[in-house]
């Protein structure tokens, strides 16, 4: 039997609103000796909370940011007769359908309260989500690929690259009496401003995670959301994301996150298509993250730590990009992820869904990539800013 006692309690359980709902969970030691919690590690929702629909089915939740110093360690000590809580926000997607729902804390691990054998766990609280407001409908995004590791480039014999050159100068050449012809016969039209929401659902597996991360394996799932703007007279795929907060933040406080969001995810890549005549270098990909009251994408609450995709620490200005990249669609990089063994997080070379610290990588834009494609009707691919498209 765990040593600790857990109790879980809300403000509210009747037509709660999912994006906001919170629970608090009191973690009591009845025994005459100290018994350690990590707090840190118990604080992430989708380690340690178990939802589950009317029907007994799991409801996934956003997977947990990145395992760090603080979740590795022993945990704090709860003296006897001492309790300690943890309030939960966050950990419900904004569009969780109407209907009744029970959530308890449920820890297998040691840094958790228990083991896989005696887990420490609540009883169900039962809880109903009422009629959620309206949000803009976002298509899904079709032609996804797979995020894969990227290949390193094999070195090619002299000749080969000389064919290489010689064909993408004569595609080059081609493409430029093309596009010179079709402008002068009015065959095209660089003005085209084309916009879309998109809303598509991501999951992951993660597995192989080494002893005192044990808690991070398990599948997650999520919703990428965003309004993609692409402008032919600019040449710019604008991915927007409306979030409306839910807590206490300083004007200071929002602005370094915008401040650390976009600098991570901004003019670092752009999109390719082969004899693109209104584009021939490219489309600059743009990430915006707009704070709004209402129609909003996703919702954040404001907490003392980032702990997932809704639940954001108001003074952390890295591990929020990690997860403003969950809302684009990206996949975590850390442990096994869908089969593909990344090693272990937060590495020094690991780009932003590994270390938060990092920028990202072009795989990281797929979801952007795929939806410009379907809004443009044409194939593209991601390369970095400064290389060219030919």
């Amino acid at each position: 039997m765990p040593e600790l006692e857990a109790s879980i309690r809300a403000e509210t359980s009747a037509d709660v609103v999912p994006g906001e709902f919170a629970v608090t969970v009191t973690f009591r030691n009845g025994t005459d000796h100290a018994v350690r919690l990590n707090l840190h590690q118990a604080s992430h929702p989708a380690l340690t909370l178990q939802v589950l629909d009317a029907n007994e089915r799991p409801v996934l939740l956003a997977p947990p940011s990145s395992p760090d110093a603080e979740d590795l360690e022993p945990g704090r000590p709860i003296e006897p007769g001492g309790q300690v809580e943890i309030t939960y926000a966050g950990f419900l997607d904004r569009s969780l359908a109407p209907g009744a729902y029970r959530v308890r804390y449920f820890g297998r691990f040691e840094a958790l309260g228990g083991t896989i054998e005696d887990p420490l766990s609540t009883e169900f609280l039962d809880f109903t989500v009422g009629k959620v407001a309206d949000f803009p409908r976002g298509a899904g995004i079709p032609g996804l690929e797979r995020p894969q590791p990227d290949d390193l480039p094999q070195p090619a014999p002299l000749w080969l690259k000389a064919i290489k050159w010689i064909w993408a100068w004569w595609k080059r050449i081609w493409c430029w009496i093309w596009c010179w012809l079709a402008r002068i016969l009015k065959m095209r039209h660089c003005d085209r401003v084309l916009s879309q929401e998109f809303d598509e659902p991501r999951t992951e597996t993660i597995s192989d995670a080494p002893a005192g991360s044990e808690a991070w394996n398990g599948t997650y799932g999520w919703r990428a959301r965003f309004a993609l703007t692409v402008d032919e007279s600019t040449c710019r795929a604008t991915a927007t994301i409306r979030v409306r907060l839910v807590g206490t933040i300083t004007a200071a406080q929002r602005g370094a996150w915008e401040t650390a969001i976009e600098a991570a995810w901004n003019k670092r890549f752009k999109l390719c298509s082969g004899c693109w005549c209104c584009c021939s270098d490219g489309m600059a990909i743009v990430s915006d993250i707009q704070f709004v009251t209402s129609g909003e994408h996703q919702v954040v609450n404001v907490g003392a730590s980032t702990t997932n995709m809704g639940n954001w620490g108001a003074t952390d200005t890295v591990d929020v990009s990690h997860e403003f990249g969950h809302m684009l669609g990206a996949l975590d990089e850390y442990f096994t992820v869908d089969g593909i063994a990344w090693g272990p997080g937060r590495q020094a070379s690991g780009a932003i869904m590994n270390n938060p610290a990092n920028p990202p990588a072009a795989r990281h834009y797929e979801t952007v990539r795929a939806a410009a494609a379907s809004l443009l009707a044409r194939s593209l691919q991601t390369v970095a800013e400064g290389t060219s498209c030919r």
